[in-house]
This record gives structure tokens, sequence and C-alpha cells, in this order.
């Protein structure tokens, strides 16, 4: 057994998840089950009207959404922000209301739900012996773009963040184990990345968290700046890896997702820590900017500010 097995996320079913206090998740669970089976166009159709409903009774989601872009965004006025959030809102629930496709429709139904652009650049990257290195940031669809590929038999490794409820746990391991062995937990860190890459798969990883500020540094983004963690290179030059931005939005006018592999990128040349973390800002801001309404802006991702600079939160 190795030692990393003890960060494997596991959340296997057991009675004690239908306990009566479980029983609002199981409601959650069962809506995202049938909703899998209806049709898109209805899907989202309910979601906008859903998310109308949260933007006038989620408080504090909003608050947090209207911060993040109060922080990036100075030149919109209050006016801008409140119709980005309404579109935020909105891919956020198109995409929730859609994550039981993930965890109950077949593989090929997975396969039809994404339009993805520049394979090549895998097929490259595989043909030359290399490790690709997934930079996926917190867009709505990250779970979507995780699945798609994995549907396509391309081993990768990856990390997840438990959910506070047992019964979302439950779930999320399900859907994400469905076409690979297992997921690992954050606490497993870098040896997890460089384990998978050795084992033959891809990584997936997630460069936006927050990880606080013994261990990040801070860097521009946007209008303001943001903690990143400087260890890319690292894993790059241990994993034989190169760097591919993943970005994925969803089309609203053919109710699917767009994913498209970016040019790949070489991340294996030394820098210092501060340059590392600007390039992994950029690489995020850039993606950002196709399309501000797909991004995650309810994550708090500036819980680390500047010497004396309270929290935005």
């Amino acid at each position: 057994m190795s030692s990393l097995d003890r960060y494997i996320f596991k959340q296997p079913f057991e009675w004690s998840l239908l306990h009566p206090k479980n029983w609002g998740a199981w409601l959650v669970v069962m809506l995202v089950a049938v909703c899998a089976y209806v049709p898109p166009v209805w899907r989202d159709w309910l979601a906008c009207r859903l998310a109308a409903l949260a933007h006038k009774i989620a408080k504090k989601p909003v608050r947090i959404i209207n911060t993040n872009l109060k922080l990036c965004f100075k030149e919109l006025d209050q006016e801008q922000r409140d119709k980005l959030i309404r579109e935020n809102l909105e891919i956020a629930m198109i995409c929730l209301l859609g994550q039981g496709e993930l965890v109950f429709r077949s593989k090929e139904y997975i396969q039809s739900r994404a339009d993805i652009h520049h394979w090549e650049h895998l097929e490259n990257i595989e043909k030359e012996g290399k490790t690709a290195i997934f930079i996926a940031p917190h867009f709505w669809g990250l779970e979507f773009s995780g699945m798609s590929i994995l549907t396509r038999d391309v081993p990768i490794a990856t990390m997840a963040n438990k959910h506070k409820g047992a019964v979302y746990n439950w779930m999320s391991i399900k859907q994400r184990t469905r076409f690979c062995d297992h997921v690992y937990m954050r606490e497993g860190g870098m040896r997890v990345m460089i384990k998978g890459a050795k084992q033959g798969k891809h990584l997936f990883y997630l460069p936006d968290e927050d990880h606080g500020p013994e261990k990040s540094e801070l860097a521009d983004f946007f209008d303001t700046q943001k903690a990143a963690l400087p260890v890319l290179s690292r894993i790059a030059t241990a994993t034989n890896g190169v760097i591919v931005p993943l970005y994925v939005a969803y089309n609203r006018q053919t109710h699917r997702f767009d994913l498209t592999l970016e040019q790949p990128l070489d991340c294996t040349k030394g820098c210092s820590k501060g340059d590392e973390a600007l390039f992994l800002n950029k690489l995020v801001e850039d993606m950002i900017a196709k399309d501000i309404s797909q991004y995650m802006w309810i994550l708090r991702i500036f819980k680390t500010r500047p010497a004396g600079e309270k929290s935005p939160y």
C-alpha cells in the first residue's frame, strides 16, 4: 500500500446517509437526477428562472460575487456588475441542474454534450511521450470539462476538496470515478500529481485556489492582486509535463459546452516564485476575459491580501 493511498477521496454509500438530517441533500440529488433526463433547452429555461430567484434571496453569494467583480473590474459601475451577476447566476444554475448528466447518463451521451476544439494538441503531446498538465480554472463548466476528457479514455490524475455534506461527497465521488479509478484529496499535494504522471496519467490542475499567505505569492490579477501557488514549474519538470490551458464555456445558443485545449506552453524554465505566480495569474486572467460570466465568482479567491489590507469579505 502506497503512503499516498491515504489521500484517496472515499465516501462509500452507507445506510447512515439516509438519516433524516440528510433528506434535504437527497432531495437535491433527486432533482438533478430528474433534470439529467430533461431536454437541455427546457432545463436551461428553468435554470434561468431559478437564477432570478437566487439573485433576490441569496444575499451572501451575491455579495461575494459583487465584491470579486468590484475588485477586478474597477471601471464597471453597480448597474453593470448587477447585469454580470445575473448572467453569472444563470450559467451557474444551468451547470448545476445539468450536473446529473455526469452521474446518471451514458458515456456516449456525456461526449455528445461538448464540442471539443484543438484535440490535436493532446495527441501531439502523447506522441512526444510527455504529460499534459491541464490548467483548469474554476469555470462553472469545470466538471463537464474533466468528464468530457475522461469519457474519451484519457487517463487523468486530479484532486478535489471535500464538500460539507456526506451525501454530496458520495455523489461527487460517484461522478468523478465513473471513468477513472479514484481521485485524491487536496491534502495529497504535489506528490499525488507526480505519482499520477509516473502511472502514465495526464494531470488536471486547478490553478486559482487561494492556499494562504504561507504557501502562496501575490501577483497582479486584473485590477487587484491574487495569491497563486508557485509550484507549476516544479510539477512540469518532475513529470516531463507540458502546460495545456483548458477553457470551458456553456454556449447558450447550442445548449452545449465549448471545450478548448489552448496552445501548449513550456513551464520548465527556471524563474522566481513571483514571476511564476504572475505567469499563472495571467493564464487564468486571459481565460476568464473570454467571457467573464462563465467564472465561479462566488468563490472567495481573494482571502490572501497584501500586508495591511483587510479581507474584502
